[in-house]
């Protein structure tokens, strides 16, 4: 089994050791200066660090049971309980704290550094103090298992020919025919963190008296760019951001990775496997364009060998989380970047973007004006493309309830409504089609109403996906989650006598039942979130809520529910 593993790293922490870096880079070169060289040393050392704290995250999640790593998410605060020798750490650090987080590093560097065995070099009785100091959250995914036709003797043409037969002409494949890859448990972790958390230090209490030997600003001469603290403020301050007053007024920008979506991925829950394939297009197609920019293939005539608009449709009924799925899919592409050859470093740049389209400021009572009003934003985007793409930073656009500017044209011309919205859908898929051969941008489209769509739009996307209301088993995932946030919040309060027992396991019974009971009404997902809400309004006022009188409460929430759709 595979896992993905996303690994949030203290941003106050991380900033401890970045300065220690820069200070012996300092002490050591009496005539320092921020030329290439230096820089590079510095990023090495920050490349050996976090290749560490890699090490000692998988040696951690080895130990796990397979119970614990199917869609696991561990916080800072469980490993402080879990595991002897952990320190609870304030954020932004203590100054005891802040010598404690160098000692520990400049140890743990210099025993990676010299020992051959390097998973060896710390030792296990170090690993929760390390990881209590560094670690902010523990995001674990399961890849489902990969499967591939069973290996054949293609000594003979007929055996494959009969095979590829059998393939095309059987209703379904037999997987007892196949066999599976990557049987071996394998991690691939990928460490970030998140913007804010820079800029949180920046305008806190971080800066000690140990820090203050340090210089902070940066001179016009010296720019340590994602090695300093004063280079942790809003990204836009970092980089040219070629967008005009009039396309700002249209669009909503996010700068990743960031934490307002962090977690997102995590609570969703989709049948069919919908996330990873949805992620799977989104890197494939990244993949692909940037193969087109290098080597060999930087042709003319491969360009249009291979069709990768780079169009993403989500489509579905309302409140299925389709929005809060793309955001949450670029976060994910922010901090895992497959698609990119950058170095696998955490830097304080930004390293994606979503511009979201409000499409209901996009029309204008001047006939004319809608369609100018896109093609402005897509000017404008393209300069943000041009900016970005020697960075590696990709750049979405989010188009919500994109039926709004890609209807059907057929059914305007039969209503007989004005042509102005013909030459929206016109000026869209041409400026589409425009921005398709830039290797670091990607469009993802959310709909309600797929079959009001334009044909030549929906023609264009690669993927069309579509998000219906959740099963029972995605009901139980939605409540689990709501649930457990509750009890972290203190709203719930659970007390077990048996260590190691949560709220899920104890319940996991109860809520089975009444998940699904829920799912005959066919309700959304945003409903289903409701369901705590209406239980705590009806039936408590006070708070904390005992946890049995809690699920019972719940139970009624969703009878009561059932009664107002007809159940």
């Amino acid at each position: 089994m595979k896992y993905i593993v996303d690994l949030q790293v203290r941003g106050s922490s991380l900033t401890v050791i970045r300065c220690m870096f820069k200070e012996e880079e300092q002490s050591s070169s009496p005539e320092y200066d921020s030329d290439n060289r230096s820089k590079i040393d510095n990023s090495g050392k920050l490349v050996e660090f976090l290749n560490l704290l890699k090490t000692v995250v998988k040696r951690k999640l080895e130990g796990f049971p397979k119970s614990r790593l199917k869609d696991s998410i561990i916080t800072g605060q469980e490993l402080v309980r879990e595991g002897q020798g952990s320190i609870e750490i304030k954020d932004p650090p203590t100054e005891a704290q802040q010598h404690l987080i160098r000692s520990l590093a400049k140890v743990l560097l210099h025993q990676f550094s010299s020992t051959i065995a390097s998973v060896m070099a710390v030792n296990e009785g170090q690993d929760n103090l390390f990881l209590s100091l560094f670690v902010k959250k523990i995001s674990i995914e399961p890849v489902p298992a990969s499967y591939v036709p069973a290996k054949l003797s293609l000594h003979e043409k007929m055996n494959l020919n009969q095979h590829i037969d059998s393939i095309l002409c059987s209703k379904e494949i037999d997987e007892l025919k196949t066999y599976q890859v990557g049987s071996v448990d394998k991690f691939i972790i990928h460490p970030f963190c998140c913007l804010e958390e820079y800029r949180q230090q920046r305008n806190g209490n971080l800066l000690s008296t140990e820090f203050d030997k340090i210089d902070l600003e940066v001179d016009e001469e010296d720019n340590f760019e994602g090695e300093t603290l004063s280079s942790c403020i809003n990204p836009m301050g970092n980089f040219d951001i070629p967008l005009t007053k009039q396309t700002l007024n249209f669009v909503n920008i996010s700068f990743l990775p960031s934490t307002s979506f962090e977690g997102q991925w995590e609570a969703l829950y989709f049948g069919d496997n919908i996330k990873e394939r949805l992620y799977s297009y989104a890197t494939i197609s990244l993949k692909i364009a940037s193969f087109k920019q290098t080597g060999n293939f930087n042709r003319e005539d491969i360009k249009t060998l291979i069709t990768n608009n780079k169009l993403l449709l989500v489509h579905g009924p309302p409140g299925t989380g389709k929005t809060t799925l793309c955001k949450a899919l670029c976060q994910k592409l922010s901090v895992r970047r497959e698609f990119s050859d950058a170095s696998n470093i955490i830097d304080t740049n930004y390293k994606g973007i979503i511009i979201e389209l409000s499409c209901s400021r996009i029309f204008s009572k001047w006939f004319g004006e809608s369609s100018k009003n896109i093609s402005i934003i897509f000017k404008d985007i393209e300069e943000l493309l041009k900016v970005n793409e020697r960075q590696g930073i990709f750049v979405c656009l989010l188009v919500d309830e994109v039926e709004a500017i890609a209807s059907s044209r057929a059914n305007l011309s039969n209503r007989n409504e004005s042509t102005d919205g013909i030459r929206v859908v016109n000026t869209l898929l041409i400026q589409l089609d425009r921005l398709k051969k830039y290797h670091n941008f990607l469009t993802l489209a959310t709909s309600n109403l797929l079959d009001s769509l334009d044909d030549a739009f929906v023609d264009r996307a690669d993927g069309v996906f579509f998000i219906g209301n959740p099963t029972a088993e995605g009901i139980l995932h939605i409540l689990r989650v709501c649930i457990e946030e509750m009890v972290c919040l203190g709203i719930v309060s659970f007390r077990t006598g048996s260590p190691g027992i949560s709220f899920f396991d104890k319940y996991q019974d109860s809520l089975q039942k009444i998940a699904t009971k829920c799912s005959t009404l066919d309700i959304s997902g945003r409903t289903t979130r409701k369901l705590p809400l209406m239980c705590l309004s009806e039936y408590f006022r006070t708070f904390p809520v005992d946890s049995d009188e809690f699920v019972v409460a719940l139970a009624m929430s969703a009878r009561k529910l059932g009664a107002a759709r007809k159940w």
